[in-house]
Protein backbone atom coordinates (compact mmCIF):
# COMPACT_ATOMS: atom_id res chain seq x y z
CA UNK A 1 0.00 0.00 0.00
CA UNK A 2 1.24 3.28 -1.43
CA UNK A 3 1.89 5.77 1.43
CA UNK A 4 1.75 9.80 1.94
CA UNK A 5 3.64 12.22 3.67
CA UNK A 6 2.04 13.56 6.23
CA UNK A 7 1.16 17.14 7.85
CA UNK A 8 1.42 18.22 11.40
CA UNK A 9 -2.43 18.76 11.29
CA UNK A 10 -2.31 15.38 10.68
CA UNK A 11 -2.18 14.81 14.36
CA UNK A 12 -5.18 16.02 15.36
CA UNK A 13 -7.18 13.98 12.73
CA UNK A 14 -5.48 10.90 13.90
CA UNK A 15 -6.37 11.92 17.48
CA UNK A 16 -9.58 12.59 16.57
CA UNK A 17 -10.11 9.39 15.20
CA UNK A 18 -8.61 7.24 17.67
CA UNK A 19 -10.32 8.98 20.19
CA UNK A 20 -13.38 6.77 21.23
CA UNK A 21 -15.16 3.95 22.55
CA UNK A 22 -14.38 0.76 20.08
CA UNK A 23 -15.19 -2.75 20.27
CA UNK A 24 -14.63 -6.13 18.27
CA UNK A 25 -18.13 -7.48 18.84
CA UNK A 26 -18.98 -8.52 15.66
CA UNK A 27 -15.37 -10.27 14.91
CA UNK A 28 -16.10 -12.01 18.59
CA UNK A 29 -19.59 -13.48 18.13
CA UNK A 30 -18.34 -14.68 14.13
CA UNK A 31 -15.02 -16.31 15.18
CA UNK A 32 -15.53 -16.93 19.46
CA UNK A 33 -12.47 -19.64 19.15
CA UNK A 34 -10.03 -17.43 18.35
CA UNK A 35 -11.50 -13.72 19.28
CA UNK A 36 -12.43 -12.72 22.60
CA UNK A 37 -14.99 -9.87 22.93
CA UNK A 38 -12.30 -6.89 23.66
CA UNK A 39 -13.18 -3.09 24.16
CA UNK A 40 -9.92 -0.65 23.98
CA UNK A 41 -11.47 2.84 24.77
CA UNK A 42 -9.30 6.10 24.22
CA UNK A 43 -9.81 9.34 26.49
CA UNK A 44 -8.39 12.49 25.32
CA UNK A 45 -6.44 13.98 28.21
CA UNK A 46 -7.96 17.10 29.29
CA UNK A 47 -4.64 18.40 31.03
CA UNK A 48 -1.25 17.99 28.70
CA UNK A 49 1.43 16.02 30.94
CA UNK A 50 4.38 17.60 29.50
CA UNK A 51 7.14 20.13 30.22
CA UNK A 52 6.59 23.27 27.87
CA UNK A 53 5.64 23.90 25.45
CA UNK A 54 3.39 20.92 25.02
CA UNK A 55 3.64 19.21 21.76
CA UNK A 56 1.23 17.22 20.32
CA UNK A 57 -1.83 15.46 21.68
CA UNK A 58 -1.99 13.33 24.45
CA UNK A 59 -4.55 10.31 24.69
CA UNK A 60 -5.09 7.74 27.69
CA UNK A 61 -6.02 4.39 26.61
CA UNK A 62 -7.57 0.99 27.92
CA UNK A 63 -7.64 -2.25 26.69
CA UNK A 64 -10.31 -4.42 28.50
CA UNK A 65 -12.30 -7.97 28.11
CA UNK A 66 -16.03 -6.71 27.91
CA UNK A 67 -17.05 -8.35 31.00
CA UNK A 68 -14.38 -6.33 32.86
CA UNK A 69 -14.23 -2.89 31.82
CA UNK A 70 -12.70 -1.26 35.14
CA UNK A 71 -9.90 -3.70 35.28
CA UNK A 72 -7.89 -3.13 31.78
CA UNK A 73 -5.12 -5.74 31.28
CA UNK A 74 -3.42 -2.45 29.30
CA UNK A 75 -3.02 0.71 29.77
CA UNK A 76 -1.35 3.17 27.98
CA UNK A 77 -0.42 7.11 27.69
CA UNK A 78 0.13 8.09 24.21
CA UNK A 79 1.71 11.18 22.70
CA UNK A 80 0.98 11.80 18.85
CA UNK A 81 3.47 14.42 17.42
CA UNK A 82 4.63 15.16 13.70
CA UNK A 83 7.90 14.14 12.49
CA UNK A 84 9.20 15.40 9.25
CA UNK A 85 7.23 13.00 6.83
CA UNK A 86 5.41 10.76 9.59
CA UNK A 87 3.66 11.10 12.70
CA UNK A 88 5.04 9.26 16.46
CA UNK A 89 3.09 7.84 18.49
CA UNK A 90 5.04 7.86 21.88
CA UNK A 91 3.99 5.33 24.62
CA UNK A 92 4.46 5.95 28.24
CA UNK A 93 3.10 3.91 31.01
CA UNK A 94 1.45 4.92 34.49
CA UNK A 95 3.72 3.79 37.28
CA UNK A 96 0.74 3.61 39.37
CA UNK A 97 -1.44 2.62 36.53
CA UNK A 98 -4.36 0.62 39.10
CA UNK A 99 -5.31 3.97 40.42
CA UNK A 100 -6.85 5.05 37.51
CA UNK A 101 -8.81 1.70 35.89
CA UNK A 102 -11.75 2.59 34.48
CA UNK A 103 -10.74 6.74 33.77
CA UNK A 104 -11.28 6.34 30.58
CA UNK A 105 -15.15 6.02 30.84
CA UNK A 106 -14.37 8.66 33.63
CA UNK A 107 -12.34 11.36 32.53
CA UNK A 108 -12.82 13.94 35.25
CA UNK A 109 -10.52 11.21 36.88
CA UNK A 110 -7.85 11.80 34.29
CA UNK A 111 -7.75 15.43 35.32
CA UNK A 112 -4.75 14.08 38.72
CA UNK A 113 -2.24 13.31 36.08
CA UNK A 114 1.10 14.71 36.60
CA UNK A 115 4.37 14.31 34.51
CA UNK A 116 6.02 12.34 37.04
CA UNK A 117 3.32 9.27 37.35
CA UNK A 118 4.56 8.83 33.66
CA UNK A 119 7.51 6.39 32.62
CA UNK A 120 8.37 6.40 28.33
CA UNK A 121 7.94 2.97 27.11
CA UNK A 122 11.71 2.74 25.39
CA UNK A 123 11.98 0.98 21.82
CA UNK A 124 8.27 1.31 21.92
CA UNK A 125 7.41 4.14 19.64
CA UNK A 126 5.24 3.39 16.57
CA UNK A 127 5.96 4.83 13.33
CA UNK A 128 2.75 6.15 11.21
CA UNK A 129 2.52 7.03 7.58
CA UNK A 130 -0.94 8.10 6.27
CA UNK A 131 -1.76 5.43 2.84
CA UNK A 132 -3.74 6.49 -0.27
CA UNK A 133 -7.04 4.86 1.34
CA UNK A 134 -7.00 7.84 4.07
CA UNK A 135 -6.56 5.83 6.80
CA UNK A 136 -3.11 5.47 8.59
CA UNK A 137 -0.83 2.67 9.30
CA UNK A 138 1.86 1.83 11.57
CA UNK A 139 4.24 -0.05 13.08
CA UNK A 140 6.58 -0.38 15.50
CA UNK A 141 9.77 0.98 15.36
CA UNK A 142 12.59 -1.26 14.36
CA UNK A 143 15.01 -2.74 17.04
CA UNK A 144 13.28 -5.59 18.78
CA UNK A 145 13.93 -3.56 22.00
CA UNK A 146 9.91 -2.73 22.96
CA UNK A 147 10.03 -5.63 26.06
CA UNK A 148 7.00 -7.45 27.08
CA UNK A 149 7.15 -9.92 29.86
CA UNK A 150 4.33 -12.47 29.54
CA UNK A 151 3.73 -15.35 32.16
CA UNK A 152 7.08 -14.99 33.25
CA UNK A 153 9.12 -15.32 29.75
CA UNK A 154 11.19 -11.73 28.03
CA UNK A 155 9.48 -11.25 24.68
CA UNK A 156 9.76 -8.26 21.77
CA UNK A 157 6.71 -6.99 20.67
CA UNK A 158 5.93 -6.65 17.11
CA UNK A 159 2.81 -4.51 16.29
CA UNK A 160 0.87 -3.33 13.24
CA UNK A 161 -2.13 -1.33 13.19
CA UNK A 162 -4.57 0.68 10.78
CA UNK A 163 -6.80 3.30 11.66
CA UNK A 164 -9.67 4.72 9.83
CA UNK A 165 -12.15 7.42 11.24
CA UNK A 166 -13.85 4.62 12.38
CA UNK A 167 -12.55 1.80 12.67
CA UNK A 168 -8.94 0.20 13.88
CA UNK A 169 -6.99 -2.92 13.44
CA UNK A 170 -4.32 -3.99 15.84
CA UNK A 171 -2.01 -7.21 15.05
CA UNK A 172 0.00 -7.36 18.30
CA UNK A 173 2.51 -10.40 18.85
CA UNK A 174 5.60 -11.55 21.10
CA UNK A 175 8.76 -13.17 19.91
CA UNK A 176 11.57 -14.85 21.71
CA UNK A 177 14.60 -12.44 21.35
CA UNK A 178 16.89 -14.70 20.59
CA UNK A 179 15.27 -17.20 18.29
CA UNK A 180 12.70 -14.85 16.67
CA UNK A 181 9.69 -17.68 17.36
CA UNK A 182 6.07 -16.23 17.82
CA UNK A 183 5.37 -16.53 21.61
CA UNK A 184 1.97 -14.79 22.00
CA UNK A 185 -0.31 -13.60 19.84
CA UNK A 186 -3.07 -14.01 17.51
CA UNK A 187 -2.56 -16.51 14.96
CA UNK A 188 -6.19 -16.20 13.28
CA UNK A 189 -5.47 -12.09 12.10
CA UNK A 190 -5.21 -8.83 13.47
CA UNK A 191 -7.88 -7.68 15.64
CA UNK A 192 -10.92 -5.62 14.23
CA UNK A 193 -12.28 -2.99 16.19
CA UNK A 194 -15.65 -0.55 15.15
CA UNK A 195 -16.24 3.19 17.18
CA UNK A 196 -19.11 2.84 19.21
CA UNK A 197 -18.57 6.07 20.84
CA UNK A 198 -16.41 8.83 19.25
CA UNK A 199 -14.84 11.35 21.79
CA UNK A 200 -13.58 13.66 18.85
CA UNK A 201 -14.95 16.58 19.93
CA UNK A 202 -12.76 16.48 23.48
CA UNK A 203 -9.30 16.07 21.52
CA UNK A 204 -7.69 19.73 22.44
CA UNK A 205 -6.82 21.67 19.28
CA UNK A 206 -3.26 22.95 19.65
CA UNK A 207 -0.80 24.50 17.80
CA UNK A 208 1.27 20.82 16.98
CA UNK A 209 4.92 21.33 16.03
CA UNK A 210 6.83 19.41 13.63
CA UNK A 211 10.77 18.37 13.71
Amino acid sequence: MTTIQTTPADVFTLASWLAGDFSNWEQAIENPPFFAHIRVCIRPLPVIPSTEPPEGVWLYSEQSYDFELNHPYRTAILNIVSRGDHLEIVNYKLKEAENYFGASRQPERLQELTPEQLEKLCGCTMLVHRTENNTFKGAIEPGKQCCVVRKGKSTYLVNEFEVGEHFFSSLDRGHDPETDERVWGSVAGPFEFTKKTSFATEVRSHEVSSV
